[in-house]
This record gives C-alpha cells, sequence and structure tokens, in this order.
C-alpha cells in the first residue's frame, strides 16, 4: 500500500482560497446590507399606509358631515313630488267643493 504523503497546498491554491473566502464575506455583507434597506423602506412603506388609512378616515368624516350639511338633489325631488302630490289633492278637493255650489 502506498503511504499518503501529507500534501501542502500550493501558494496559487491558497491565494485562491483566499480570494474565493473574500468573495463570499463581500457577498454576505453585501446581503445583509441589502436586507437593512429592505427593512427600513419597509417600515417607511408602513408608515406611509398607517398615515394614509388615518387620512382615509378623516375623509370619511368629513364627507359624512357634509351628507348631513348639504341638501342632497334626490332628497329634495322626493319632497319637491311630495308637495306636488299635496298640491294637487288641496286643488281637487277645492275644485270639488266649488262643483258643488
Amino acid at each position: 500500500m502506498p503511504q499518503e504523503h501529507d500534501v501542502k497546498p500550493s501558494v496559487f491554491e491558497r491565494h485562491m482560497q483566499t480570494g474565493i473566502q473574500v468573495l463570499l464575506v463581500a457577498l454576505i455583507i453585501w446581503a445583509g446590507t441589502e436586507l437593512v434597506k429592505l427593512g427600513q423602506q419597509s417600515a417607511v412603506l408602513e408608515e406611509r399606509l398607517a398615515t394614509q388609512g388615518l387620512t382615509l378616515m378623516e375623509m370619511r368624516e368629513e364627507l359624512r358631515a357634509w351628507g348631513d350639511t348639504y341638501y342632497r338633489v334626490a332628497d329634495a325631488k322626493r319632497e319637491l313630488n311630495d308637495i306636488e302630490s299635496r298640491i294637487s289633492n288641496l286643488d281637487s278637493r277645492v275644485s270639488a267643493i266649488e262643483d258643488r255650489r
């Protein structure tokens, strides 16, 4: 059986391994900084969404308040039709009374 000899890596192999390790560390650092940036952007977006949600709720409250303040066209038409029908009823009653005389 042949004996195994301790083979030392050559200088080129050691430099190559060091280069690969440096590259891996650089990639890990880059990935970490990108994750931190994404986390910060996510926090900013969450805050913006919360602010927009509050703004939307305030706008809904204002619309509800305006609905109580202003007279809607549909309400005006309904009341106008009611008044016109009452006038027509009164007109027919007056005509009936006048016809009896």
